[in-house]
């Protein structure tokens, strides 16, 4: 048995507000194919990768790094680049700088529902 990931589900709790936040933030698109208003909405980018949005009632509230919890991550040729592009459109970094981990840099941020994401740059 091999499993394939089909997409990754984000709960929010205003799926209208999470729609602008993830395209107009992120990049993402309004998947044409697979929308489910009023409870959820399927987001693509490049193509292939998918983001589910799904509606909740409440925020979460997560401690990261500390508490177990599923992680998206993003990545980046240009790390501080895109971390500035960010930060201009009022992404919040848990990092005031880019940390170093074995594998190249990273910095993580929160939406505004409190799911969070992280952003790397690899080594070349």
């Amino acid at each position: 048995m091999q499993l394939e990931i089909a997409m990754n589900q984000i709960n929010v709790s205003d799926l209208n507000k999470a729609i602008k936040w993830y395209t107009e933030t992120l990049g993402f698109e309004v998947s044409q194919d697979h929308h489910y208003p009023p409870r959820a909405v399927d987001l693509v980018q490049k193509g292939n990768i998918r983001l589910l949005l799904y509606q909740v009632e409440k925020d979460t509230v997560i401690d990261y790094p500390n508490q177990a919890q599923s992680v998206i991550i993003f990545k980046t040729d240009k790390l501080i680049e895109t971390m500035n592009t960010l930060k201009e459109k009022g992404v919040n970094f848990l990092y005031e700088e880019a940390l170093r981990f074995p594998a190249g840099l990273f910095n993580a941020f929160k939406d505004p529902f409190g799911n969070v994401h992280e952003i790397v740059q690899f080594s070349s």
